[in-house]
């Protein structure tokens, strides 16, 4: 029986890794130029484009914003679960908040990590004040930051 990292790998073969690529960079980029690009007809980039969609591979298109030019501060809060509390669950009430950017499960000394991006640095007390609410949260530990050097949400294939 393949592992489960083997079964992984194998969902996507060179061809896929290079539409993504591609899509990563622009995706709005038209199937016939990222076609060209890569030597392949138009109709394989759409064919396979709409079987890495149904694998869940891709999960959407959207704008990446320069919230810092928008007024928008991060704030990364570590969040520490009673023992008797289910995490995930925990974790699926803190997705709800409207500023909740990332919800992480991890190691370590604390079992969330949330990313808020909050309008202005006085909105975040109450990102705080509504994870602290959330039953089930032991400790909530935040940090604003100050200056973000490197984002990038492009993955290398």
């Amino acid at each position: 029986m393949p592992s489960l990292l083997a079964l992984k790998e194998d969902s996507m073969d060179d061809l896929d890794k290079r539409i993504l690529e591609e899509l990563q960079l622009d995706s709005r980029k038209s199937f016939t130029k990222i076609a060209q690009k890569i030597g392949v007809s138009t109709a394989t980039v759409s064919d396979r484009v709409k079987k890495l969609t149904e694998k869940g591979i891709i999960c959407s298109y959207t704008t990446i914003l320069n919230t810092s030019e928008i007024g928008m501060v991060t704030l990364i809060s570590k969040i520490k679960i009673k023992q008797e509390y289910n995490i995930e669950e925990v974790g699926k009430e803190m997705a709800e908040i409207e500023a909740s950017c990332c919800v992480h499960h991890v190691t370590g000394d604390f079992d969330l990590l949330v990313i808020s991006k909050c309008l202005g640095h006085g909105k975040c007390g109450s990102i705080i004040e509504k994870l602290k609410g959330i039953t089930g949260v032991e400790r909530v530990d935040s940090e604003l930051v100050l200056k973000t050097l490197k984002e990038e949400l492009n993955v290398k294939l």
